[in-house]
Protein backbone atom coordinates (compact mmCIF):
# COMPACT_ATOMS: atom_id res chain seq x y z
CA UNK A 1 0.00 0.00 0.00
CA UNK A 2 1.32 3.44 -0.93
CA UNK A 3 0.10 6.84 0.28
CA UNK A 4 1.68 8.90 -2.53
CA UNK A 5 2.15 11.66 0.04
CA UNK A 6 2.69 15.25 -0.97
CA UNK A 7 4.86 16.59 1.86
CA UNK A 8 5.30 20.07 0.43
CA UNK A 9 2.79 21.48 2.95
CA UNK A 10 4.31 19.70 5.94
CA UNK A 11 5.99 21.84 8.57
CA UNK A 12 9.34 21.12 10.23
CA UNK A 13 8.92 21.20 14.03
CA UNK A 14 10.62 20.09 17.20
CA UNK A 15 8.78 17.53 19.31
CA UNK A 16 8.95 19.78 22.36
CA UNK A 17 6.95 22.43 20.50
CA UNK A 18 3.93 20.18 19.99
CA UNK A 19 3.75 17.99 23.12
CA UNK A 20 3.64 18.53 26.85
CA UNK A 21 4.61 16.18 29.66
CA UNK A 22 2.29 15.62 32.60
CA UNK A 23 4.11 15.39 35.93
CA UNK A 24 1.14 15.09 38.31
CA UNK A 25 2.06 12.84 41.25
CA UNK A 26 0.02 11.10 43.94
CA UNK A 27 0.45 8.45 46.59
CA UNK A 28 -1.35 5.66 44.72
CA UNK A 29 -2.38 3.81 47.89
CA UNK A 30 -3.83 6.70 49.86
CA UNK A 31 -5.42 8.29 46.79
CA UNK A 32 -7.26 5.12 45.80
CA UNK A 33 -5.52 4.49 42.48
CA UNK A 34 -6.24 0.91 41.39
CA UNK A 35 -3.84 0.25 38.50
CA UNK A 36 -0.23 0.79 37.52
CA UNK A 37 1.54 0.25 34.20
CA UNK A 38 5.14 -0.98 34.08
CA UNK A 39 7.32 -1.48 31.03
CA UNK A 40 6.41 -5.16 30.92
CA UNK A 41 2.76 -4.26 30.45
CA UNK A 42 3.45 -2.39 27.20
CA UNK A 43 3.85 -4.45 24.04
CA UNK A 44 6.43 -3.54 21.41
CA UNK A 45 4.14 -4.71 18.62
CA UNK A 46 1.42 -2.05 18.86
CA UNK A 47 0.27 1.18 20.47
CA UNK A 48 -2.56 -0.08 22.67
CA UNK A 49 -2.06 -0.90 26.36
CA UNK A 50 -4.23 -3.79 27.50
CA UNK A 51 -2.37 -5.03 30.58
CA UNK A 52 -1.64 -3.53 33.97
CA UNK A 53 -0.81 -4.39 37.56
CA UNK A 54 -2.91 -3.84 40.66
CA UNK A 55 -1.52 -1.29 43.09
CA UNK A 56 -1.81 -3.69 46.02
CA UNK A 57 -0.15 -6.69 44.35
CA UNK A 58 3.21 -6.16 46.07
CA UNK A 59 5.09 -5.81 42.76
CA UNK A 60 4.81 -2.02 42.29
CA UNK A 61 7.93 0.01 43.03
CA UNK A 62 8.10 3.20 45.07
CA UNK A 63 8.55 5.45 42.01
CA UNK A 64 5.11 4.62 40.59
CA UNK A 65 3.54 7.98 41.42
CA UNK A 66 2.94 9.69 38.07
CA UNK A 67 -0.74 9.82 37.16
CA UNK A 68 -2.10 9.10 33.69
CA UNK A 69 -5.63 9.29 32.33
CA UNK A 70 -7.35 7.43 29.48
CA UNK A 71 -6.10 8.56 26.10
CA UNK A 72 -2.77 9.96 27.27
CA UNK A 73 0.35 8.55 25.62
CA UNK A 74 2.82 6.56 27.74
CA UNK A 75 6.42 6.39 26.52
CA UNK A 76 9.03 4.32 28.37
CA UNK A 77 12.24 6.33 28.18
CA UNK A 78 14.48 3.49 29.39
CA UNK A 79 15.96 1.31 26.63
CA UNK A 80 13.97 3.04 23.88
CA UNK A 81 15.01 0.41 21.33
CA UNK A 82 12.37 -1.82 22.96
CA UNK A 83 9.70 0.44 21.42
CA UNK A 84 7.50 0.74 24.51
CA UNK A 85 4.82 3.30 23.69
CA UNK A 86 1.06 3.00 24.03
CA UNK A 87 -2.30 4.48 24.87
CA UNK A 88 -4.41 3.15 27.79
CA UNK A 89 -8.18 3.37 28.05
CA UNK A 90 -7.99 3.45 31.86
CA UNK A 91 -6.34 5.60 34.52
CA UNK A 92 -3.46 4.71 36.81
CA UNK A 93 0.16 5.50 37.68
CA UNK A 94 3.54 4.90 36.07
CA UNK A 95 7.13 5.13 37.29
CA UNK A 96 9.45 8.07 36.78
CA UNK A 97 11.05 6.62 33.64
CA UNK A 98 7.74 6.53 31.79
CA UNK A 99 6.66 9.85 30.31
CA UNK A 100 2.97 10.78 30.34
CA UNK A 101 2.41 12.83 27.19
CA UNK A 102 -0.25 14.98 25.55
CA UNK A 103 -0.26 16.51 22.08
CA UNK A 104 -0.90 20.26 21.80
CA UNK A 105 -3.55 20.56 19.06
CA UNK A 106 -3.31 24.36 18.97
CA UNK A 107 0.36 23.90 18.00
CA UNK A 108 -0.57 21.54 15.22
CA UNK A 109 -0.42 17.95 16.59
CA UNK A 110 -3.36 15.59 17.09
CA UNK A 111 -3.38 13.33 20.14
CA UNK A 112 -4.13 10.20 18.06
CA UNK A 113 -1.15 10.97 15.79
CA UNK A 114 1.38 11.19 18.64
CA UNK A 115 1.76 7.47 19.52
CA UNK A 116 2.26 6.65 15.84
CA UNK A 117 5.08 9.17 15.62
CA UNK A 118 6.76 7.79 18.75
CA UNK A 119 6.56 4.21 17.45
CA UNK A 120 8.10 5.04 14.07
CA UNK A 121 11.47 3.55 13.22
CA UNK A 122 13.12 6.91 12.57
CA UNK A 123 12.15 8.21 16.03
CA UNK A 124 13.24 4.98 17.76
CA UNK A 125 16.61 5.24 16.02
CA UNK A 126 16.98 8.82 17.24
CA UNK A 127 15.89 7.90 20.78
CA UNK A 128 18.31 4.98 20.91
CA UNK A 129 21.23 7.10 19.68
CA UNK A 130 20.47 9.90 22.16
CA UNK A 131 19.89 7.64 25.17
CA UNK A 132 22.46 7.98 27.97
CA UNK A 133 23.73 5.38 30.40
CA UNK A 134 25.46 2.06 29.77
CA UNK A 135 23.52 -0.44 31.88
CA UNK A 136 20.03 0.98 31.36
CA UNK A 137 20.20 3.69 28.67
CA UNK A 138 17.48 6.30 28.87
CA UNK A 139 16.21 9.06 26.59
CA UNK A 140 16.14 12.16 28.77
CA UNK A 141 13.39 14.73 28.39
CA UNK A 142 15.68 17.38 26.93
CA UNK A 143 16.94 15.36 23.95
CA UNK A 144 13.44 14.03 23.37
CA UNK A 145 12.09 17.57 23.02
CA UNK A 146 14.82 18.39 20.48
CA UNK A 147 13.73 15.70 18.03
CA UNK A 148 12.80 17.27 14.68
CA UNK A 149 10.32 15.90 12.16
CA UNK A 150 7.97 16.97 9.37
CA UNK A 151 4.43 17.46 10.65
CA UNK A 152 1.44 17.10 8.30
CA UNK A 153 -1.52 19.51 8.46
CA UNK A 154 -4.21 18.54 10.94
CA UNK A 155 -6.63 17.17 8.35
CA UNK A 156 -3.94 14.95 6.85
CA UNK A 157 -2.89 13.78 10.33
CA UNK A 158 -6.49 12.76 10.92
CA UNK A 159 -6.63 10.80 7.67
CA UNK A 160 -3.33 9.02 8.32
CA UNK A 161 -4.14 8.33 11.96
CA UNK A 162 -7.53 6.83 11.05
CA UNK A 163 -5.85 4.38 8.69
CA UNK A 164 -3.04 3.42 11.08
CA UNK A 165 -5.44 2.96 13.98
CA UNK A 166 -7.57 0.73 11.75
CA UNK A 167 -4.47 -1.42 11.20
CA UNK A 168 -3.91 -1.45 14.98
CA UNK A 169 -7.51 -2.56 15.62
CA UNK A 170 -7.05 -5.33 13.07
CA UNK A 171 -3.86 -6.44 14.83
CA UNK A 172 -5.67 -6.54 18.15
CA UNK A 173 -8.51 -8.56 16.64
CA UNK A 174 -6.13 -11.13 15.15
CA UNK A 175 -4.14 -11.31 18.40
CA UNK A 176 -7.39 -11.89 20.32
CA UNK A 177 -8.38 -14.69 17.95
CA UNK A 178 -4.96 -16.27 18.34
CA UNK A 179 -5.18 -16.09 22.13
CA UNK A 180 -8.67 -17.61 22.11
CA UNK A 181 -7.63 -20.46 19.81
CA UNK A 182 -4.55 -21.14 21.91
CA UNK A 183 -6.72 -21.28 25.04
CA UNK A 184 -9.02 -23.82 23.37
CA UNK A 185 -5.94 -25.81 22.31
CA UNK A 186 -4.65 -25.92 25.88
CA UNK A 187 -8.04 -27.00 27.28
CA UNK A 188 -8.21 -29.77 24.69
CA UNK A 189 -4.63 -30.84 25.38
CA UNK A 190 -5.26 -30.85 29.13
CA UNK A 191 -8.29 -33.11 28.77
CA UNK A 192 -6.51 -35.42 26.32
CA UNK A 193 -3.41 -35.84 28.52
CA UNK A 194 -5.49 -36.34 31.67
CA UNK A 195 -7.43 -39.06 29.86
CA UNK A 196 -4.22 -40.85 28.91
CA UNK A 197 -2.82 -40.47 32.42
CA UNK A 198 -5.89 -42.20 33.79
CA UNK A 199 -5.00 -45.28 31.73
CA UNK A 200 -1.61 -45.69 33.37
CA UNK A 201 1.61 -43.80 34.08
CA UNK A 202 5.31 -44.36 34.59
CA UNK A 203 8.08 -41.98 35.74
CA UNK A 204 9.29 -39.85 32.86
CA UNK A 205 12.81 -41.23 33.26
CA UNK A 206 11.60 -44.62 31.98
CA UNK A 207 11.26 -43.02 28.52
CA UNK A 208 14.84 -41.76 28.40
CA UNK A 209 17.32 -43.50 26.15
CA UNK A 210 20.03 -41.85 28.23
CA UNK A 211 20.31 -39.30 31.02
CA UNK A 212 19.57 -35.69 30.02
CA UNK A 213 22.61 -33.74 28.87
CA UNK A 214 23.55 -30.24 29.96
CA UNK A 215 24.57 -27.59 27.44
CA UNK A 216 27.34 -25.03 27.43
CA UNK A 217 27.24 -21.25 27.54
CA UNK A 218 29.68 -18.54 26.56
CA UNK A 219 29.55 -14.73 26.60
CA UNK A 220 28.17 -13.29 23.36
CA UNK A 221 30.49 -11.45 20.99
CA UNK A 222 29.85 -8.67 18.48
CA UNK A 223 31.89 -10.08 15.60
CA UNK A 224 30.65 -13.09 13.69
CA UNK A 225 32.39 -16.34 14.63
CA UNK A 226 30.13 -18.80 12.84
CA UNK A 227 29.07 -20.31 16.15
CA UNK A 228 25.78 -19.74 17.98
CA UNK A 229 24.09 -20.71 21.22
CA UNK A 230 20.36 -20.57 21.89
CA UNK A 231 19.01 -17.80 24.10
CA UNK A 232 16.47 -18.45 26.86
CA UNK A 233 13.73 -17.10 24.59
CA UNK A 234 14.29 -19.99 22.16
CA UNK A 235 11.87 -22.08 24.25
CA UNK A 236 8.53 -20.30 24.33
CA UNK A 237 5.08 -21.38 25.54
CA UNK A 238 4.42 -22.87 22.08
CA UNK A 239 7.70 -24.73 21.76
CA UNK A 240 10.91 -23.95 19.90
CA UNK A 241 11.32 -20.48 18.40
CA UNK A 242 13.72 -19.92 15.55
CA UNK A 243 16.18 -17.03 15.29
CA UNK A 244 16.72 -16.78 19.06
CA UNK A 245 20.49 -17.06 18.76
CA UNK A 246 23.54 -15.45 20.32
CA UNK A 247 26.84 -15.24 18.44
CA UNK A 248 29.56 -16.72 20.69
CA UNK A 249 33.25 -17.64 20.51
CA UNK A 250 33.87 -21.13 19.21
CA UNK A 251 35.18 -23.78 21.60
CA UNK A 252 35.37 -27.58 21.94
CA UNK A 253 32.84 -27.40 24.79
CA UNK A 254 30.31 -25.62 22.60
CA UNK A 255 30.84 -28.09 19.80
CA UNK A 256 30.11 -30.94 22.21
CA UNK A 257 26.67 -29.37 22.76
CA UNK A 258 25.87 -29.07 19.03
CA UNK A 259 22.20 -29.59 18.29
CA UNK A 260 20.72 -31.91 15.69
CA UNK A 261 17.28 -31.64 14.12
CA UNK A 262 14.78 -33.47 16.31
CA UNK A 263 16.52 -32.85 19.64
CA UNK A 264 14.09 -32.34 22.49
CA UNK A 265 15.10 -29.44 24.77
CA UNK A 266 13.81 -28.52 28.23
CA UNK A 267 14.46 -25.22 29.96
CA UNK A 268 16.40 -26.04 33.13
CA UNK A 269 16.76 -22.51 34.54
CA UNK A 270 14.32 -19.69 33.86
CA UNK A 271 11.55 -17.67 35.47
CA UNK A 272 8.79 -19.49 37.35
CA UNK A 273 6.43 -19.25 34.39
CA UNK A 274 9.04 -20.36 31.85
CA UNK A 275 11.10 -23.02 33.65
CA UNK A 276 10.52 -26.48 32.21
CA UNK A 277 9.35 -25.24 28.83
CA UNK A 278 9.99 -27.79 26.11
CA UNK A 279 10.61 -27.60 22.39
CA UNK A 280 12.09 -29.57 19.52
CA UNK A 281 15.01 -28.09 17.62
CA UNK A 282 13.79 -28.27 14.02
CA UNK A 283 16.62 -26.66 12.05
CA UNK A 284 19.05 -28.54 9.85
CA UNK A 285 22.31 -26.80 10.69
CA UNK A 286 25.45 -27.70 12.57
CA UNK A 287 26.50 -24.37 14.07
CA UNK A 288 24.04 -24.10 16.97
CA UNK A 289 24.61 -25.31 20.54
CA UNK A 290 22.26 -25.36 23.50
CA UNK A 291 23.12 -23.46 26.69
CA UNK A 292 23.66 -24.68 30.22
CA UNK A 293 20.22 -23.32 31.10
CA UNK A 294 18.69 -26.16 29.06
CA UNK A 295 18.76 -29.96 29.01
CA UNK A 296 18.71 -32.15 25.93
CA UNK A 297 16.62 -35.33 26.08
CA UNK A 298 17.03 -38.41 23.90
CA UNK A 299 14.07 -40.79 24.19
CA UNK A 300 13.51 -44.50 23.63
CA UNK A 301 12.11 -45.51 20.24
CA UNK A 302 8.63 -46.15 21.66
CA UNK A 303 8.14 -42.46 22.52
CA UNK A 304 7.65 -39.81 19.89
CA UNK A 305 9.57 -36.63 20.82
CA UNK A 306 6.57 -34.51 19.79
CA UNK A 307 4.40 -36.49 22.17
CA UNK A 308 6.84 -35.88 25.03
CA UNK A 309 6.85 -32.18 24.12
CA UNK A 310 3.04 -32.15 24.27
CA UNK A 311 3.01 -33.79 27.71
CA UNK A 312 5.61 -31.38 29.07
CA UNK A 313 3.78 -28.32 27.70
CA UNK A 314 0.35 -29.47 28.89
CA UNK A 315 -1.12 -28.07 32.14
CA UNK A 316 -0.14 -31.38 33.78
CA UNK A 317 3.50 -30.94 32.79
CA UNK A 318 3.61 -27.22 33.54
CA UNK A 319 2.15 -27.78 37.03
CA UNK A 320 4.86 -30.35 37.79
CA UNK A 321 7.59 -27.94 36.69
CA UNK A 322 6.31 -25.09 38.86
CA UNK A 323 5.80 -27.38 41.83
CA UNK A 324 9.29 -28.89 41.74
CA UNK A 325 11.29 -25.80 40.73
CA UNK A 326 13.78 -24.55 43.32
CA UNK A 327 14.70 -20.92 43.86
CA UNK A 328 13.15 -17.54 44.47
CA UNK A 329 9.80 -16.89 42.81
CA UNK A 330 10.98 -13.35 42.00
CA UNK A 331 14.07 -14.44 40.04
CA UNK A 332 15.47 -17.45 38.20
CA UNK A 333 14.38 -20.88 39.39
CA UNK A 334 15.70 -24.29 38.40
CA UNK A 335 14.60 -27.83 37.86
CA UNK A 336 17.00 -30.75 37.90
CA UNK A 337 17.16 -34.22 36.38
CA UNK A 338 15.78 -35.81 39.50
CA UNK A 339 12.65 -33.68 39.60
CA UNK A 340 12.12 -34.02 35.84
CA UNK A 341 12.52 -37.80 36.10
CA UNK A 342 9.60 -38.04 38.55
CA UNK A 343 7.03 -36.48 36.22
CA UNK A 344 4.09 -38.89 35.79
CA UNK A 345 4.17 -39.78 32.10
CA UNK A 346 1.29 -41.50 30.24
CA UNK A 347 2.17 -44.95 28.99
CA UNK A 348 0.47 -45.41 25.61
CA UNK A 349 1.28 -47.09 22.32
CA UNK A 350 2.77 -45.17 19.42
CA UNK A 351 -0.48 -45.20 17.45
CA UNK A 352 -2.24 -43.44 20.34
CA UNK A 353 0.59 -40.91 20.53
CA UNK A 354 0.32 -40.21 16.82
CA UNK A 355 -3.45 -39.89 17.04
CA UNK A 356 -3.09 -37.17 19.68
CA UNK A 357 -0.40 -35.40 17.64
CA UNK A 358 -2.56 -35.50 14.52
CA UNK A 359 -5.48 -33.88 16.32
CA UNK A 360 -3.16 -31.37 17.96
CA UNK A 361 -1.72 -30.38 14.58
CA UNK A 362 -5.14 -29.04 13.56
CA UNK A 363 -4.97 -26.49 16.35
CA UNK A 364 -1.34 -25.72 15.58
CA UNK A 365 -2.12 -25.06 11.92
CA UNK A 366 -4.77 -22.54 12.94
CA UNK A 367 -2.44 -20.83 15.40
CA UNK A 368 0.32 -20.70 12.78
CA UNK A 369 -2.06 -19.10 10.26
CA UNK A 370 -2.95 -16.38 12.75
CA UNK A 371 0.73 -15.88 13.56
CA UNK A 372 1.42 -15.35 9.85
CA UNK A 373 -1.41 -12.84 9.67
CA UNK A 374 0.08 -10.97 12.63
CA UNK A 375 3.44 -10.83 10.87
CA UNK A 376 1.78 -9.44 7.75
CA UNK A 377 -0.11 -6.86 9.79
CA UNK A 378 3.06 -5.70 11.53
CA UNK A 379 4.83 -5.46 8.17
CA UNK A 380 2.01 -3.33 6.78
CA UNK A 381 2.14 -1.04 9.80
CA UNK A 382 5.91 -0.67 9.49
CA UNK A 383 5.61 0.13 5.79
CA UNK A 384 2.99 2.81 6.39
CA UNK A 385 4.96 4.39 9.23
CA UNK A 386 8.09 4.46 7.05
CA UNK A 387 6.21 6.24 4.28
CA UNK A 388 4.96 8.89 6.71
CA UNK A 389 7.97 9.45 8.93
CA UNK A 390 10.87 7.99 6.97
CA UNK A 391 13.22 5.17 7.90
CA UNK A 392 12.51 1.46 7.56
CA UNK A 393 11.82 -1.46 9.83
Amino acid sequence: MSFNLDKSTWKRVRLGEVIRRSRTQVDPVSSGVERYVAGGHIDSEGVTIERWGHVGDGQMGSTFRYVFQPGQVLFVSARPYLRKVGVPDFSGVVADKTYVLDAIPENGLLQEFLPLLLSSEVFIQYATAEATGSMNPRLLWGPMQRYEFDLPPLDEQKRLADLLWAVERHRLSVASQREALHAVRMRWLSAAIEGLLAEGTAPFETTWARSPESGWSAPPVDNATGRYVLSLAALGPDGYRRSQLKNVPDSPELRSATLAAGDLLVSRANTVDAVGRAGIFDERREDVSFPDTMMRLRLVDSIRPRFAEAVLSSPHGRAHMRRTAAGSATSMVKINRRSLAKLAFPVVAIDRQEQLLGELSGFDTGVASLDSLLVETRALNSSLLAQIFGGSR
